[in-house]
Formats: structure tokens, sequence, C-alpha cells
């Protein structure tokens, strides 16, 4: 009996020290309401030997090649050398409707996969133009592939890029927290063009293999189409002198597909 009640006490200690520090994750990072559901910040601390932790859920990646770890916008980043480094995310992750957020300083003049799904992804293309695409579920090959790009800055500094599908609506793109362009996606994301693939960052697997050159910082995945006062918070938040991004605890759990 003595036992028993030593766990049941145990166990309603655990719930009562557990449920604030919860609250304390949620009230301390805003993007938990947005629909964060997955956060690679590739702080040092984050980045143990080939694995990337993922900060928010269980997504770690497994890193192929040595991207150096430098200064980044917020703490530390990765370089890529647009050849062989890349990561790969453990667990698949796909939601009808999403939202990308990244900070990067690319090497212009080159295609540059950020984040790749294989059915959806943010990238930089060879005209240093950055943006977001979909392949879309729909028998019509002229409408497979719904974008929206944007110019990206030439000045060589880090901005702030986030890709938005709203299913069955649109894509968006914007930079530095402002709307760039908004192209209409009628058709959904198809599930099955990607049904095999795990998303990478800094790689796509279209045209035998794409690699990223140059820097990423603070990769992020919600599940859910942000608003564009969303994503202005989004960008106020990068911006903070402060990281918002430290969760105290793991918060939740991550939904994927295996």
């Amino acid at each position: 009996m003595k036992t028993k009640l030593s766990l049941s006490v145990l166990f309603l200690v655990g719930l009562v020290i557990s449920t604030p520090l919860i609250q304390s994750a949620e009230a301390q990072d805003p993007r938990v309401k947005m629909g964060l559901a997955a956060l690679w910040t590739f702080d040092k601390d984050t980045v143990q030997g080939k694995e990337v932790n993922d900060v928010f859920g269980k997504n770690s990646g497994t890193i192929t090649g040595k991207p150096d770890q430098i200064d980044g916008f917020r703490s530390e980043a990765l370089d890529f050398d647009g050849a062989v480094d890349l990561i790969r995310i453990g667990q698949d992750i796909f939601f009808p409707s999403v939202t990308m957020e990244a900070i990067i300083k690319p090497t212009l003049g080159t295609r540059n996969p950020i984040y790749d799904k294989y059915n959806y992804g943010i990238q930089l293309l060879d005209n240093n133009n950055v943006g977001i695409w979909i392949r879309a579920d729909t028998a019509n090959a002229a409408k497979h592939w719904p974008s929206a790009y944007v110019p990206f800055p030439t000045d060589g500094e880090w901005h702030h890029v986030v890709g938005v599908v709203e299913s069955k609506k649109s894509v968006r793109i914007y930079l530095d927290g402002e709307l760039k362009k908004t192209t209409q996606a009628p058709d959904p994301i198809s599930i099955a063009y990607g049904a095999a693939h795990k998303p990478t960052i800094a790689y796509t697997q279209h045209l035998g293999g794409i690699w990223y050159a140059g820097a990423i910082d603070e990769v992020a995945i919600f599940e859910e189409a942000l608003s564009d006062a969303d994503v202005r918070r989004l960008h106020t938040l990068a911006l903070a002198i402060e990281p918002t991004g430290k969760l105290a605890v793991t918060w939740g759990n991550l939904k994927t597909q295996n």
C-alpha cells in the first residue's frame, strides 16, 4: 500500500509541475498558436554530429556532407557547399495547407532548394528569384506546377522568406514580412506524387538532385496557411533581439506520417 501511495503522489506531483511548464512554453513562443509543427534552428547545441534536432517537435534530421557551422542571423546557422551538403528529415510531414519559413543568405546565380517535400517547397532559381511551388493534383498537365516567385535581394545579407500554400486557393511568397506575389492554385497538393519522399533541407531530388549553396538559419514548418498579419508577426519575431524559438520544453506531438 505504501508503494502504491508513493507512486500516486509522484504522478500527481508530475502533473502539477509539467502543466505549468507546457503552458509556459506556449506563452513563450507565439508561433505555437500559429500552428508550429517543426523548427530547426541550427544552433550549436542542436547539432550533434550528423543529427540536427527539431527543437519544437520530434522530427530530427540527418546531415549528409559537412556543412560549416557559422554565425547566423540568430545564434548559429549552417553553410552548405552546393555540391554534397544536405539534411534529410527523419519523418514525413504533410499538411494540405502549409507554411514554410527560413532565414537565408544564399550564393546567387544558381538554383538553391531551401525546403523541399518533393510535392511542394521553397527555392531560389538560377535567375535569383525566390519562391514557392507545389505539384498540384490535377489531370491537366498545364496546371501541375502553380508557383509564385519574386526577385531576391542582391545585397549579400540575410533575408526572411516565407512560402504559404492555402489548399485549393493559392500559393503566396513573402520576403522580409511583405507579401510579394500570389498565384491561384485551385487544385490541392498531390499526396500521391510525394508519397515516397521525406522532406529535405538544402536539397531537392528533382532533376537528378540539386544542392543549396550558402547559409540557412531558422527553418520552421506550420500546419496551416498563415495570414498576411501572421507572416508580418513572424518577421517581427525573427528580428527580435532575444530568441523566441528556444522553447523551454518540447511542446505537443508532431503530426507526421511514417
